[in-house]
Parts: C-alpha cells; structure tokens; sequence
C-alpha cells in the first residue's frame, strides 16, 4: 500500500509540474522562471529519467499483486505511457502550455527503458 501510494504521490508531482504555466505566474513565480530558463533541449530530455522513475514506481506495487511477469511489465509500461499521454493533454489546459508528441514519445521511451531494465534476470526481486 505504502508503493501505490508513493506512485500517485509521484504522479500528483509530475501533474503539478505540467500544471505551471509556459509564462512566469506571480503563484509559482520562481518556479516558473526557473524552468522557462532551463534550455528546451534539458526539459524535453528530462521527460526520459522523470517517467522511467514512474515506471519502476508503478512496477513496486503491482509485483505484489500481478505473478504473470509478462503481463506485470506491459501493465507497467501501459499505466506509465497512458499517464504521460494523460498529461500532455493537461498542457493543453494550461495558460502558454501545449501538448507534444515529442515530449509523449520520450514519456514512452523513458517507461520502456525502465521496464527492460526492471526485466532482466537479477535486476529486480518482487516484493
């Protein structure tokens, strides 16, 4: 229970980061200015680490309960890539914010790697 919670918290995070708008907002002032001032190229490349992160979050709790590995990874891999496209569409929702197939294709990349990575014998142990 303690993982499937630390995973949405994990989400709520990365929800709240696609929630601060593309123009500095006197409510996230700082925040907003350092992530306009942060090189398009990092921020886009940072989607890789950030959902390869949630994937292996999403894999510690349903290890506990999914014994098939094969459909414990797609199930990762699945819940991972469809928060990432959920959250593009959010961008769409927020002032000076749009949705990427950039930024969705290395939200997939990021899940993927993870879950080959989690994947391979002695890698991981289940829970």
């Amino acid at each position: 229970m303690v993982n499937l919670l630390l995973t949405l918290g994990y989400m709520a995070g990365i929800y709240w980061l696609s929630s601060i708008p593309g123009e500095a907002a006197t409510e996230n002032e700082l925040l907003s200015s350092i992530i306009l001032w942060t090189p398009p190229a990092i921020q886009n490349l940072a989607h890789i680490p950030l959902f390869g992160v949630l994937a292996w979050l999403w894999y510690l709790p349903l290890s506990a309960w999914i014994k098939n590995d094969r459909l414990l990874f797609r199930t990762t891999f699945l819940l991972t890539t469809g928060f990432g496209i959920m959250d593009e569409l959010h961008q769409l929702t927020v002032p000076g914010r749009y949705a990427s197939l950039t930024d969705i294709a290395l939200n997939t990349l990021g899940a993927g790697f993870a879950v080959w990575l989690i994947s391979r014998p002695g890698c991981t142990t289940r829970q």
